[in-house]
């Protein structure tokens, strides 16, 4: 089982991949699927945890390309994100 220290840094970097992903819509849902993943997978213990924590770290894989991706081919600023 991973330690909380190990899920917490988890977190904060899935965090900070999704923060700087480019395009406002999914920027917004993967902070928002960060956080809800998170809370669902709060009270899991074992094998549960652990297949979970695996889980998280193949997702923070895929926020990574998909905020390279983003970055390779920007779009206009949405009207909801400030200046």
């Amino acid at each position: 089982m991973a330690p909380p220290s190990a899920s917490l840094s988890l977190f904060r970097s899935l965090l900070r991949e999704a923060a700087k992903v480019d395009n406002y819509n999914f920027r917004v849902y993967a902070l928002r699927r960060v956080r809800i993943g998170f809370e669902n997978n709060r009270n899991l213990t074992g094998g549960e945890a652990e297949d979970a924590f695996v889980e998280g770290k193949e997702q923070l894989e895929i926020l990574k390309r998909q905020a390279v991706l983003g970055h390779l081919y920007p779009t206009a600023r949405s009207v909801m994100e400030t200046v």
